[in-house]
């Protein structure tokens, strides 16, 4: 079905007078900018229907962290089903501004760290929201996530350089989870999720990974920001420069969790991405010297 009809029982879609796919990576969510008559920009985030429930957790955890920290970040306007009731769908308002990834690599270093402990204060804000009280305990959610990636790794049986050291690491460091405490997580917390808005100040994007955890876990994909001064600024500012001893050992395990977690995701999506994802796992354990070290190289 082509999409102008799958979105046309969207009611406000009569308003729109362009469509524009962004970004839309391997999570099986779809997203589109879209511009309506008035001249507004807002957020179109589409999946199976199957996802509805997500759909409407995710506007109502948007909206939750809005109203206990003002962030300048994406809102929900309506979540609903469209396409014959084959899809869910949620629209968010647009994030005004510039994209930090492009910004920052055009910063002298510096000012990359800078900007770095600036986005390591704005993830410290974050995780000042409490887990509510009924969630699970963080080990014995999370390492059902383990089992599940796992199993899942072994089934679909693809290899890259250092494959066996990355699966030793997580099953050897599972311990570690015991006893952390849960925060709101951002999900996906990189430079690439950040937008400089008109004052120069941070506002954030793409909530679509959210959940309640440990707060070491936001920071699995911070090598995947700009670079490595901003990386390195981000630690250092959420801890204003005292890192606690078991952060690297957590962050190790969480990446390399994230590490398998992404082959298990493309391994869906063909030879490409799957490709992609290759090589991405194997740039991370150079980083970490096949696990054996637990600060990375770029740190």
């Amino acid at each position: 079905m082509e999409l102008d009809a799958l979105l046309s029982d969207i009611s406000d879609s009569k308003n729109w007078i362009e469509i524009e796919p962004i970004e839309i990576g391997l999570s099986g969510e779809n997203k589109y900018h879209i511009t309506r008559r008035n001249g507004a920009e807002i957020i179109l985030r589409t999946s199976g229907i199957e996802h509805y429930k997500r759909h409407c957790e995710s506007a109502k955890f948007a909206q939750y962290i809005h109203d206990r920290l003002g962030l300048n970040m994406n809102l929900p306007i309506e979540v609903a089903a469209c396409g014959g009731d084959t899809l869910a769908y949620t629209l968010y308002t647009w994030v005004e501004g510039t994209d930090a990834d492009t910004k920052i690599r055009n910063m002298h270093t510096p000012e990359q760290a800078k900007y770095g402990e600036k986005a390591g204060r704005l993830l410290r804000k974050i995780h000042g929201v409490s887990a509510p009280d009924d969630v699970l305990p963080w080990d014995e959610y999370f390492e059902k996530q383990i089992d599940g990636m796992l199993g899942r790794f072994r089934v679909i049986n693809v290899h890259f350089k250092g494959d066996r050291e990355t699966t030793e690491f997580i099953e050897n460091h599972r311990g570690l989870l015991k006893g952390r405490p849960q925060t709101a997580l951002h999900g996906d917390f990189r430079s690439g999720n950040l937008i400089f808005d008109r004052k120069g100040e941070f506002g954030i994007i793409d909530f679509g990974r959210w959940c309640w955890g440990d707060p070491y876990m936001d920071f699995q994909c911070v090598s995947r920001s700009c670079s490595a001064p901003f990386a390195r600024g981000q630690i250092n500012g959420y801890f204003d420069g005292n890192i606690p001893g078991d952060f690297f050992e957590l962050v190790g395990l969480y990446t390399a969790v994230d590490t398998i977690r992404r082959i298990c995701e493309a391994y869906e999506y063909g030879r490409d991405a799957l490709g992609e994802a290759i090589a991405a796992a194997e740039k991370t354990v150079r980083e970490y010297n096949r696990f054996e070290g637990l600060i990375p190289t770029w740190y």
